[in-house]
């Protein structure tokens, strides 16, 4: 089967991601087509095996059915030379860090923002990967900025967060650059925004200034702020 420019992006997307919802899909690649173009690509992809259907995610409070989920299929892991094993299971994660991402690709729409550049699982050496980075333009405000983005599940202990910060502080120690970016903990819930906020406020001062916590639904405001 001959893969198209469209295919292409599709597979690219979700080889990044490494899961992404038939919604993320839908907006990212097919925001200008009826709603059955998804659909058929979608289902092309997947009878070539190029793609598969993981599951459905999660929605509503009651865990109702939700998009279908896909990861690259066979011939789309050889295609893009991704080694290790496909997931049997929905990656929840992966679907809000792709959450966080087209949350951006909204407001760049909206004019709020460009996206100069992203990463998933960006090594920030010594001894931490961000979920996502981002290098942001804002020209309404006439500047640049960066951000490590860690999106947070709410299933981590505060030890864990501590030690994930200290990382980033260990980053910070040892970077030459004039600029290091901050790091926003991007949560889903007002209860567990709460409890980082308690965590980072335990913090040695100088880490506090470091990071910051934000709901999903105020990722775009809370970035036009720092």
């Amino acid at each position: 089967m001959e893969l198209t420019p469209r295919d292409l992006e599709v597979l690219g997307l979700v080889g990044r991601f490494t899961q992404l919802a038939s919604s993320h899909l839908t907006e990212l690649v097919f925001g200008d087509r009826s709603h059955s173009v998804p659909d058929k690509v979608l289902g092309r992809l997947v009878r070539s095996s190029y793609l598969s259907r993981v599951g459905r995610r999660a929605s509503g409070s009651n865990g109702g059915a939700g998009a279908f989920v896909y990861q690259l299929g066979r011939f789309g892991r050889a295609l893009l030379e991704v080694d290790g094993r496909p997931s049997s299971t929905v990656n929840d994660h992966a679907l809000m860090v792709a959450d966080a991402y087209l949350e951006l690709r909204r407001a760049e729409k909206a004019g709020l923002l460009t996206l100069k550049d992203w990463d998933i699982e960006k090594p920030v050496p010594p001894s931490v990967r961000a979920d996502l980075f981002v290098a942001l333009n804002f020209p309404q405000q006439r500047r640049h900025s960066s951000y490590f983005l860690e999106i947070d599940m709410g299933t981590e202990a505060p030890k864990r967060i501590r030690d994930k910060v200290a990382g980033y502080w260990q980053a910070v120690e040892t970077s030459t650059a004039d600029y290091f970016p901050y790091v926003v903990f991007v949560v889903r819930h007002g209860g567990r925004k709460n409890e980082l906020a308690r965590v980072f406020r335990q913090l040695p001062e100088e880490r506090q200034e470091m990071v910051r916590v934000c709901l999903l639904s105020q990722l775009i405001p809370r970035i036009l702020e720092l």
